[in-house]
């Protein structure tokens, strides 16, 4: 993976002037994903006007820059039907491409060193290793205890990432990135609902925001265990 540019900080990079040359000559525009209806809104955030809209597959649920942010994709999932796709959007004319059929893709990530996308097919509690450019299938990882697998961060090293287990209880699953496989399952103490997670500037822990606990828990990564 990239080299961290502040190890106190990993967010570091993402101040105003360190924006990457790749994304320099893209558009400015917020893409806004309707999964009722099947299509993407595109808003120019100067004038906070919709510009355009175009169609998608069945239930776009995110819009996700490529790892070499040469490409937007829109998550279709297929409202839990085998029409899953990934739509392709370029940054620099906003104008979508060849949608690629892909199975249940709720969620979509990349690895820190950039050869894989990640699919996280949340209706079959895995993950999903692809071509991040043909999205071709490399790899799968079955998470069969985590229910509704959902939204995830990296380790500052990039070894490991950690999934949230949205339904049944709630809690997380830490995937081993080098072996792929998964290293195991952390439950919360009382019946949760946890949706998005964060790694801390320092990497030191991981923030998990619980939407049934009303709080944030606070994870150690490399102990996996709550702080």
């Amino acid at each position: 993976m990239p080299p961290v540019l502040d190890a106190g900080n990993l967010y570091s990079g993402t101040a105003p002037d360190r924006l990457s040359p790749a994304a320099g000559g893209a558009l400015s525009r917020v893409y806004v994903p309707n999964r009722r209806g099947n299509s993407v809104s595109v808003i120019d955030p100067a004038t906070l006007t919709v510009v355009g809209r175009f169609p998608v597959g069945p239930s776009p649920q995110h819009v996700v820059p490529s790892w070499d942010l040469n490409t937007l994709w829109v998550a279709n999932n297929g409202a839990r039907r085998s029409s899953g796709s990934l739509t392709p959007i370029d940054p620099k004319t906003g104008t979508p491409g060849n949608a690629i059929s892909v199975d249940d893709p709720y969620n979509l990530y990349f690895t820190p060193d950039g050869k894989s996308a990640i699919v996280v097919a949340e209706r079959h509690k895995r993950l999903d290793f692809r071509d991040p450019h043909t999205m071709a299938l490399q790899q799968s990882i079955e998470a069969p205890s985590c229910s509704g697998i959902n939204h995830a961060d990296f380790s500052i090293d990039g070894r490991y990432a950690i999934f949230t287990c949205e339904f049944r209880g709630g809690g997380l699953v830490k995937i081993d990135l080098v072996n792929r496989k998964v290293l195991g399952y952390l439950r919360f103490p009382r019946r949760g609902m946890p949706q998005d997670i964060r790694i801390s500037p320092d990497g030191a822990r991981f923030y998990v925001a619980d939407m049934h606990a009303d709080g944030v828990y606070v994870v150690d990564g490399d102990s996996f265990t709550e702080t």
